[in-house]
């Protein structure tokens, strides 16, 4: 199960400086080819940055949002679609995700808030998180949810997550991440390891596990793979991830993103 597909993205890229920008406009696919149902998502996301920009920090484009110590509000539509198996036909789903995070170069504390609710059915979740800088570019967080499911009871999933950033005198940096959820309910606890290598501010390569994430809210996968994110200019990025699930008879999911910043 956890084993990652063999390739690799080899691209030569000159670092030049971030430039200021208020607005990240976010679109995202993830799409898998396992042998008993077949999921494909969509996802539309804006984010508008309610603080100015930090001329003092020396971090990865990719890591701004989280440690950026910039306040922000962001709402998201996803729409997915679910082939037919043996228990169910074909079927769509959408939702609608609002939140926001607020931090600050103020003082050292993280905080966020968001709900998501699904428009078929009457499904939905409330996420937050509350978080401490113990260095600029380390990160610790406890996480609260509060799931509703259709026809089912009420859950409470407890996490914490740690997230990490290196920064080298070559200007490039390392970034290490992890995360814990004790779920209730229908969903089984769950577990995410990523190692992302920049080479440069624009463009890095990494390695992630993740043991029953939820992908895109509605699907839980089990699957190691890479993933590589590259800023093509200050404002436009390009992220691409793929990852095995079961070696046996080689079930994967692939997901790929571009983000414009302006």
């Amino acid at each position: 199960m956890k084993l990652a597909l063999p390739f690799s993205l080899i691209v030569c890229v000159n670092a030049v400086a971030a430039e200021p920008f208020s607005s990240e406009l976010t679109f995202s696919h993830f799409n898998n080819n396992y042998q008993n149902y077949g999921f494909s998502s969509n996802n539309l996301g804006y984010r508008y940055y309610l603080s100015g920009n930090s001329t003092e920090q020396n971090l990865p484009y990719a890591a701004l949002q989280q440690f950026g110590r910039r306040s922000s509000v962001a709402i998201n539509y996803l729409h997915s679609d679910l082939d037919s198996t043996l228990w169910y036909a074909p079927q769509s789903f959408s939702a609608w995700n609002i939140g926001g995070i607020y931090q600050s170069t103020e003082h050292d504390w993280y905080f966020s808030l968001e709900h998501l609710r699904l428009s078929k059915f009457s499904s939905h979740k409330t996420s937050s998180s509350a978080g401490y800088f113990i260095q600029p570019g380390w990160l610790v967080k406890l996480h609260l949810q509060n799931e509703k499911v259709e026809s089912r009871d009420s859950y409470w999933h407890y996490g914490v997550s740690s997230e990490k950033i290196w920064a080298f005198d070559s200007g490039s940096f390392l970034n290490f991440s992890a995360s814990y959820f004790n779920n209730e309910g229908p969903r089984s606890d769950s577990l995410a390891l990523a190692l992302d290598y920049y080479f440069n501010p624009a463009l890095s390569m990494g390695v992630f596990i993740n043991d029953n994430m939820s992908e895109d809210y509605l699907v839980s996968s089990d699957r190691a793979g890479i993933r590589s994110s590259w800023f093509v200019t200050p404002q436009l990025q390009l992220k691409a991830g793929i990852g095995l699930e079961d070696a046996a008879d080689s079930e994967y999911a692939w997901d790929l993103g571009i983000n414009w910043r302006f």
